[in-house]
């Protein structure tokens, strides 16, 4: 289909135009109001924040002031009443570090005055400085000293108790200062000599009570010390900041008051909740003298008073803070715009493109149908010949309207020329296809044509099936007006060929049951066989076991009665030795040679170990004549650890330590298991066809192994039973740590006659008739887990009856 000229949509473009432009005023003007929305925003923040800051400073310099108050009151503070006053203030205040007395004393009351001290419980006191490493040392000659006499803490040990303010020169620049104004004076950034961490000093003078201080030289002859409270810097931003929200804000605080190289203060980090009092941190802007917002974001600065000083902060916008938060209604606002023009656009460009499409389907229909015109009439030329044909030859529109049939389709289907004419043909056939219809219009109009069997409805009834071909035709333009059907009765080559698939299929049927019957009978030929050895088996140990047993049990019971001889033998000996301890010559020599003394202590420890060795056959011949209970046709209430272990009594030369391969550990893990009603002997067989090929495994393992990979690596197997409900079974699991199986062999692991094992060490029928007798007889389960290098693991399930 042409496309329409351009010219036809200049409405659209104008459109487009118009809305881009009007787009781009609403987002500069919603930009423009977000932009003072967020300086509005930005400045409430730095005042909060300042607020919240200068209130803290306030209320800790307001308690400094109440407790120079109490010296102005009272005039004389002891130190008891000191610690008691100013105790609520540190517990309700954790910003205060601590509060100090400093007496002033003059160089003719030292001693005096350290004596005083000394006698209050401090018996080392003394007037100090700090030395040149930083060490206290005493106090040089001056004037006048300001030593901290009281303070806050309860550690009398505090190394500041005693230290002299003058003897700094920032301390005692602060401590003049407070003097002579009569105010508070605080010092500038320091390092808290008791925390080493950095903060200030803040000063309250306390003059002589009763006394006027209205010019500089009464408040000089007047004054008699200094309250000092300690603060650390970051104690102070830390109390000031619960409540504000600095989620996107960091801040530099400052003292104006101090010289350029000490201003720093603080840093807080909002991405972190840290704030930062290392001088050596970097201040990446110049903080202006202007309490106002630059334009551009960089700082925002507002001003503090601290005492005597001008502090002054600067808050500074966190990474990606106009980014993510100030302009996201700008962009909102563009892109809503831009959307509803695009919209409008593409909805003005379809309805045009709509009415070009309508005009140019009335074209091009008017067109096709002349050219069908002319196609029918050069049809209708050559519809002779298509008459003779035998086959069925339909043209079609698209939507499958019948527009011409030959004489091969009346004789197939049975529908006149009249019948057919118009009429759709699938409905009038009742077309079965072998796939949906969409895809087979798909792949004619990929391909060009298409072809499969249909079946079609006569107008008898009569369901025919015919090999189709579809071929599309198209105009001198290429354009498809129609469609070319030719159908070919196959129904009778059809019937024929589902004939022989079904002789197919029930001969293979046959094959599969002759297969199975075959498999069947080698299983019951292969499980008869080894019911049949096993049962010889068990007649055979059952008789063995009897005749040990008898004169097993006629030594063992002898052994008691040597036991009581000897014993009564030994008695007489050792009367005959008290009662004759001289004895003849010969008997004398005698005793000596018969070492008599080794042969009284030797002689109980063979006998016990005789019948230990006794007791060790009666054991062996009750676990074989347990293990071969294949005689047993019914099943019978037993103990399944009662099977395993007799089980492992067989195996148990196997299991030791040999020159040709180590010893292999069995580690039991029994739960608490009732009596399970099974095929005991049947159930042993399996214990010991699952052990013994765990046995050779580990064998084979330890034969490619290295004597120290063996001691690092011991072999190991372990067995474990438990209980489980919903249905009630039993479960056990036998586990080694041996070489592990590949997933091929263990997927015929249980097949008759399979075996990985060498000619002559095994039948490969061991598994696949426990897997018969657990399964099959017991109704349970048996499965192995397996990975080559992890070992493997059989898992039993016995139901319980």
């Amino acid at each position: 289909m042409a496309l329409p000229k351009k010219r036809h949509y200049t409405p659209a473009l104008l459109m487009l135009c118009a809305g881009i432009f009007l787009s781009l005023v609403a987002s500069l003007t919603v930009g423009k109001w977000e932009t003072e929305n967020q300086k509005a925003q930005f400045k409430n923040q730095a005042d909060k924040l300042a607020t919240a800051l200068q209130q803290s400073i306030d209320t800790n310099l307001g308690m400094l002031q109440a407790t120079g108050k109490l010296y102005a009151a009272s005039g004389k503070v002891d130190r008891q009443e000191f610690k008691i006053f100013v105790e609520d203030f540190l517990a309700k205040y954790p910003s205060i570090l601590g509060f100090n007395w400093s007496q002033r004393v003059l160089a003719g009351e030292r001693q005096a005055f350290e004596q005083a001290v000394q006698t209050e419980g401090y018996p080392n006191f003394q007037i100090t400085e700090s030395g040149d490493q930083g060490q206290m040392v005493r106090a040089g000659e001056r004037p006048e000293y300001f030593p901290i006499t009281y303070v806050s803490s309860s550690n009398r040990q505090n190394p500041a108790i005693g230290f002299d303010l003058a003897s700094d020169p920032i301390r005692r620049a602060a401590l003049e200062k407070a003097r002579d104004t009569a105010t508070m004076s605080s010092t500038g950034r320091i390092k808290i000599f008791t925390t080493r961490k950095l903060g200030f000093l803040t000063f309250q003078p306390v003059y002589r009570n009763g006394t006027s201080v209205n010019n500089l030289q009464s408040r000089r002859e007047n004054f008699e010390g200094v309250v000092t409270a300690v603060f650390e810097i970051a104690d102070i931003v830390k109390v000031a900041l619960p409540g504000l929200e600095l989620d996107r804000f960091n801040f530099y605080l400052f003292d104006e008051t101090a010289p350029a190289s000490d201003r720093f203060l603080a840093f807080y980090q909002s991405k972190n909740r840290e704030i930062v009092t290392d001088t050596s941190h970097e201040v990446p802007i110049k903080i202006a003298d202007k309490s106002l917002c630059w334009n551009n974001f960089v700082f925002c600065s507002r001003s503090l008073k601290f005492a005597d000083r001008q502090w002054s902060i600067a808050i500074v916008p966190a990474p990606g803070y106009i980014a993510i938060k100030s302009y996201w209604r700008t962009g909102l606002t563009l892109a809503s715009s831009l959307l509803l023009t695009i919209f409008l656009t593409i909805y003005i460009m379809m309805s045009l493109r709509y009415t070009f499409q309508v005009e140019y389907l009335v074209q091009e229909r008017t067109a096709q149908a002349k050219q069908l015109g002319e196609t029918l009439q050069k049809l209708q030329q050559n519809m002779e010949m298509l008459d003779l044909a035998n086959d069925s030859i339909i043209i079609r529109y698209l939507d499958d309207k019948i527009i011409y049939w030959n004489q091969g389709y009346e004789r197939l289907y049975g529908w006149s020329k009249a019948e057919s004419l118009g009429n759709y043909i699938h409905s009038l056939l009742q077309t079965i296809f072998p796939q949906p219809l969409e895809e087979i219009m798909a792949l004619l109009l990929q391909d060009g044509y298409w072809e499969g069997e249909l079946i079609h409805t006569k107008r008898n009834g009569e369901e025919i099936t015919v090999a189709s071909r579809w071929t599309l035709q198209k105009d001198e333009f290429g354009q498809i007006f129609a469609m070319l059907e030719i159908n070919n009765d196959i129904t009778d080559r059809k019937q024929a060929l589902d004939a022989l698939r079904e002789s197919e299929l029930r001969e293979r049927e046959k094959a599969e049951q002759l297969q199975q019957t075959l498999d069947a009978l080698q299983k019951a030929q292969v499980q008869l066989i080894q019911t049949e050895k096993m049962s010889s088996l068990g007649q055979l140990v059952a008789g063995v076991a009897h005749e040990i047993n008898n004169p097993v049990n006629f030594i063992y019971g002898n052994l008691t009665h040597i036991d009581e001889y000897v014993q009564v033998l030994l008695e007489l000996v050792r009367l005959y030795q008290q009662h004759y301890p001289h004895p003849d010559r010969e008997i004398q020599e005698h005793i000596e040679d018969s070492d008599i003394d080794f042969l009284v202590e030797d002689l109980p420890k063979i006998l016990a170990s005789m019948k230990m060795g006794a007791d060790r056959i009666r054991q062996i011949v009750l676990s074989l004549r347990n293990f071969s209970r294949f005689d047993e046709a019914d099943m019978k209430e037993v103990d399944i650890h009662e099977g395993i272990d007799n089980t492992l009594l067989i195996l148990q030369n196997r299991l030791k330590a040999k020159p040709e391969h180590p010893a292999i550990e069995v580690i039991k893990e029994y739960g608490k298991l009732p009596l399970v009603e099974c095929y005991a002997g049947q159930l042993n067989q399996v214990f010991m066809n699952i052990i013994a090929n765990a046995i050779d495994a580990l064998d084979s393992y330890n034969a490619q192994r290295s004597k120290a990979e063996i001691k690092s690596y011991p072999s190991r197997i372990k067995i474990t039973t438990t209980i489980v409900d919903y249905p009630q079974r039993v479960i056990i699991k036998i586990a080694d740590n041996g070489p592990g199986m590949t997933p091929e062999v263990k997927k015929r692991l249980f097949d008759p006659f399979f075996t990985t094992k060498p000619v002559g060490k095994g039948t490969g029928l061991g598994l696949s008739i426990g897997y018969q007798i657990v399964v099959e007889k017991h109704g349970g389960v048996l499965r192995c887990e397996s990975e080559p290098g992890k070992g493997a693991e059989f898992w039993i399930e016995i139901p319980v009856l």
